[in-house]
């Protein structure tokens, strides 16, 4: 994978994505991937990923109030062919200080187990440890997220309002994996 500058001034991408299931799922398709921060005319083209990419639109409210209490921490998109096709954001936690969470993760259909989604946690992982946040935690599958270094048993401490068999923590500072404290999330998350 290379990467160079790109146009809005982050980091190009060019990946090797995974077949799309074409004639040959063997071979792969050469796309040009473009992950950058968001700008402020994405927002329609994030909430219509959202929407679609979810059964309901609540992630993509959930987004709108993150970003309306300015709580998000950096928003990412993933540009192909010149649309957003995949997203993720972190949001800041109230508590522990200098926590995050990761949420929402979306990819379009047509790029879904194509490595998109990969790319925009590893890039957003690596933007948010370079922030000097602490710990951060993740509200999904553990099957996808251990993939990147989040586990249950580092926030088998944590109390939290949701499941805990969904929560997931990636522990950056010494100390923070086993952590025992609760987790208080932005606003926005209480009215989801």
């Amino acid at each position: 994978m290379a990467a160079k500058k790109d146009p809005y001034g982050g980091q190009t991408r060019v990946a090797l994505l995974a077949s799309s299931g074409g004639t040959d799922p063997r071979s792969p398709e050469e796309v040009e991937m473009f992950l950058r921060f968001v700008l402020p005319e994405d927002r329609e083209a994030i909430a219509a990923l959202l929407s679609a990419a979810f059964p309901t639109s609540e992630e993509a409210l959930l987004v709108g109030r993150l970003r309306d209490a300015g709580d998000m921490v950096v928003e990412l998109v993933a540009v192909i062919d010149g649309t957003i096709q995949g997203y993720v954001g972190f949001a800041r936690h109230y508590a522990p200080k200098g926590w995050v969470s990761l949420s929402p993760l979306a990819v379009a259909r047509k790029y879904r187990r194509r490595g998109v989604g990969g790319e925009l946690v590893r890039y957003g992982l690596d933007f948010v440890r370079r922030q000097k946040a602490e710990a951060i935690t993740v509200l999904g599958d553990g099957r996808y997220y251990r993939r990147f270094g989040f586990t249950h048993k580092a926030a088998e401490n944590l109390t939290s309002p949701f499941p805990e068999e969904h929560t997931l923590l990636y522990p950056i500072a010494p100390g923070s994996a086993g952590t025992r404290a609760e987790l208080v999330y932005a606003d926005a998350f209480m009215r989801f």
